[in-house]
């Protein structure tokens, strides 16, 4: 599965592809959770969608020239890729393919995608750039205070990343020496301190390695004040906590991890949409409406740009802003149910500088 980072880049990359006179860029999105109900249930409903569309744009390409021909190989292509190269637990795929180009890129999600193929000049980046904004990389820590467990959150997946057991011989009372109660119990706290500021060491780094943005502490509630102690200001103040058993399995610990996210994914994207509403409002740093902010991004001015994830919005227009504002990294927050938004036509952007 690529790395959230590697989904970035291939939306930027995807944005600043010429176009080719005469050449189609496949895209396609597709849901690949196996039916829950029906008579095949390992059938996949993206599998068929995406059968029927292919079948159905190449009776629009004619018999003969280089586009028919382009469509074919990636067609065939794609179909060869999923018959055998996509792995047991993904659940959604995104693909662009244009042989004329020599395009072919793919990602595999733990989250579906709405079912959704097209040929057109240029790919269409909505439903990308939408992954890229509401999955963030995260670490989640389960720990105690002689153990730890580490896990990345990556495109909607849980993947658990080794951990740390600390050697129950630190906790045994030596019988020589003497030790008095209070002896014995400071020492196990200073190991204790001791272990959980190198639990601390390992999370941070791996925060920094993975690239993440996100971080959860669950496990025991002495461990985990204390742990939180020991990481960088940076990361402590954005840590989300929650109690968990440490034999917990991946499952559960996604299940425990999943909906804290969600839920701080929300927070951001309404935070962006009450900013561009004010700025609007204040008439400084805001623009709003499909034609005022395609113009923006034109000229390079949007930071933010803020859409709703609504059936109203037309489709053509949002995945040529989301294109826009992928070639002039500007960063793309989707946004449900905000009424001001709402109000504002669901198009709006903050901008980096008025002109």
């Amino acid at each position: 599965m690529r790395a959230m980072v590697d989904a970035a880049e291939m939306l930027s990359g995807l944005a600043r592809t010429e176009e080719v006179e005469g050449a189609l860029v496949l895209s396609v999105y597709l849901d690949l959770r196996p039916q829950e109900t029906g008579g095949r249930p390992a059938l996949r409903s993206g599998e068929i969608v995406l059968r029927d569309r292919l079948r159905e744009i190449e009776r629009t390409l004619g018999h003969r020239g280089p586009a028919i021909e382009s469509f074919k190989q990636d067609a065939g292509r794609l179909q060869q890729y999923l018959a055998g190269e996509v792995a047991p637990s993904t659940q959604g795929l995104a693909a662009f393919a244009c042989s004329a180009t020599g395009l072919f890129d793919v990602i595999e999600t733990g989250v579906a995608f709405d079912n959704q193929v097209s040929a057109g000049r240029t790919a269409r980046l909505y439903q990308l750039a939408r992954l890229v904004d509401e999955y963030e990389t995260a670490v989640t820590a389960l720990v105690d205070t002689n153990s730890a467990r580490l896990f990345v959150t990556r495109l909607g997946q849980l993947e658990e990343r080794g951990g740390i057991d600390d050697d129950p011989v630190h906790y045994q009372k030596r019988s020589t020496g003497g030790w008095s109660e209070a002896r014995y119990q400071r020492h196990i706290e200073k190991h204790q301190s001791d272990f959980l500021q190198a639990i601390a060491a390992e999370v941070a780094e791996l925060v920094n390695r993975e690239g993440a943005t996100r971080l959860v502490l669950v496990g025991n509630e002495v461990a985990i004040p204390r742990l939180r102690g020991f990481l960088p200001s940076s990361l402590s103040a954005a840590v989300e906590e929650r109690r968990l058993d440490m034999r917990a399995d991946r499952n559960e610990v996604q299940q425990e991890v999943d909906p804290i996210l969600r839920r701080l994914e929300e927070e951001d994207s309404r935070a962006a949409a009450d900013r561009l509403v004010a700025a609007v409002q204040s008439g400084d740093l805001g623009a709003s409406g499909v034609e005022h902010v395609r113009s923006a991004l034109e000229r390079g001015q949007v930071d933010v740009l803020v859409l709703e994830d609504s059936p109203e919005l037309d489709k053509s227009a949002r995945n040529e802003l989301a294109r826009l504002a992928a070639q002039t990294s500007a960063t793309v927050e989707v946004v449900e149910g905000h009424d001001g938004l709402t109000a504002l036509g669901g198009v709006g952007a903050l901008l980096r500088y008025n002109l």
